[in-house]
């Protein structure tokens, strides 16, 4: 995505001029930097581009913390003992880590919302930055509520730090969600279809507004809106499956046809440190690897014989362990230096939903085949000794590993508790509703007075 080369220099400016305190640690901007720095088109384009860099801070920043909370969590992957295991440390880093990146992200969001209506630009581009920042508004609360449940709506800047002005309350789930859909409604109205300069090439477009719509309708268990979202973005006819699954991770192939929603990646100016963070500690990679998100042996056992998708995803090291190699960048040179892209969104994912959405039918059946025609294996029908739900969670799995995936997935089949106990039963660990949202850190209760903790924490 070259029109994030100046992501970081802009993020950098955007967020120094300010200074951080209480819940959200927002950093804002003092009230003269803003007032007098969004004058023009090009200023709000750097807003924009600022928003970009905040959002794929959420996934990249501090070991990657959202990974740990939407794959460490599930059967796929293990890490941290308080975080696989479900332990009750309210004090554990992750937790403080993931709600302040995603809120760092809301509030470079809510800065174009607010600015880019006050100056004078051409209208069409003017809409389509405020789209762009309200999809990625609604991606940034779409985790926090599906991880912590209700959470602070932030919709303006702070105008000062004031204890008025930065402790929030909690809003409802339902309000939340209600935002998240107003949010990705603008942009899918707002944003092309696509960008016709190459430099361009990686921004939120109606596709990508509308997969996510369906997903978070999903979520939400209304499935008939998330069946005409998904159904906007299949019949849209500007996406399909790659021919192989290597080559939807071949670096080669950023921005492909299956690309609906993706963080974009230049080694050496701008890079990934994912293939770092999820490579063994002795991988043969340029400074090791951290060996931290690696999968479970149930994980490596789910693949089907010939199933393409798991030497695509996994190897092992010498001395036998698995890990991850779905985001690799063969041409990295050093540590945490890869220009390898990372998927929000795939058109196979698209599919699936879909099929998820459709519910058991031969047209969701057909959809999944899709999936799977693309990995070489048989097509699967109802006669096959299995539930429709476990079809698909099992399609899902293989598929989307190491994507942020599959502990939302497990929520949304509401099977967590049932799949999780199974999986730690071993380690004498049991589940119960409270498990299925993250505690809110201690640190971040400590700067906000008015939030209140989940329960069981």
């Amino acid at each position: 995505m070259k029109f994030i080369k100046f992501y970081q220099i802009i993020a950098i400016l955007l967020l120094a001029s300010g200074c951080t305190k209480k819940f959200l640690d927002l950093s804002p901007l003092s009230n003269a930097n803003v007032n007098n720095f969004y004058k023009t088109q090009a200023d709000i384009n750097d807003a924009v581009l600022a928003a970009y860099a905040m959002q794929k801070g959420m996934y990249i920043d501090n070991l990657a913390a959202l990974a740990q909370l939407d794959e460490v969590r599930s059967d796929n992957t293990q890490d941290d003992n308080r975080v696989d295991l479900f332990t009750n440390d309210t004090g554990a880093e992750w937790w403080y880590w993931a709600w302040d990146q995603c809120y760092r992200c809301i509030y470079a969001c809510n800065v174009v919302i607010q600015k880019a209506p006050k100056v004078t630009m051409d209208a069409t581009l003017q809409n389509q930055y405020i789209a762009e920042a309200k999809f990625l508004r609604a991606l940034a609360y779409f985790e926090l509520v599906k991880n912590y449940g209700g959470v602070p709506i932030v919709t303006t800047p702070p105008t000062d730090l004031s204890a008025s002005a930065v402790d929030i309350s909690r809003n409802s789930v339902t309000e939340v969600y209600a935002l998240i859909v107003a949010d990705l409604s603008f942009a899918a109205q707002n944003l092309p279809a696509t960008y016709t300069a190459s430099a361009e090439i990686g921004r939120a477009t109606s596709g990508s507004a509308n997969g996510m719509l369906g997903k978070v309708y999903l979520q939400e268990g209304d499935a008939a809106d998330a069946k005409t979202a998904l159904t906007a973005v299949v019949s849209s006819g500007l996406y399909s499956l790659m021919p192989t699954y290597a080559a939807v991770f071949d670096i080669n192939n950023r921005n492909s046809v299956e690309s609906v929603f993706e963080l974009q990646f230049t080694k050496n100016t701008d890079a990934s440190p994912l293939e770092s963070y999820f490579a063994s500690n002795v991988a043969p990679l340029p400074g090791g690897g951290y060996y931290y998100n690696h999968p479970t042996t149930d994980f490596v056992n789910t693949f089907e014989p010939g199933d393409p998708r798991k030497t695509v995803s996994l190897t092992t090291d010498q001395n036998g362990n698995w890990y991850c190699i779905k985001f690799n960048d063969p041409t990295m040179t050093s540590f945490a230096n890869s220009g390898h892209n990372f998927p929000i969104l795939r058109y196979a994912d698209v599919l699936l939903l879909l099929a998820e959405a459709d519910g058991e039918s031969p047209a969701a059946y057909a959809l999944i085949n899709q999936v799977r025609a693309r990995a070489n294996l048989s097509p699967l029908s109802p006669t096959i000794p299995s539930t429709f739900a476990d079809t698909l969670l099992h399609e899902r799995r293989v598929e989307l590993g190491f994507e942020n995936q599959r502990w939302h997935d497990l929520l949304r089949f509401g099977v967590a508790i049932q799949v999780m106990d199974a999986q730690l039963a071993s380690q004498a660990v049991t589940l119960n509703q409270n498990n299925l949202l993250d505690p809110i850190s201690q640190t971040t209760l400590a700067a906000n007075p008015k939030l209140t903790q989940n329960p069981g924490y």
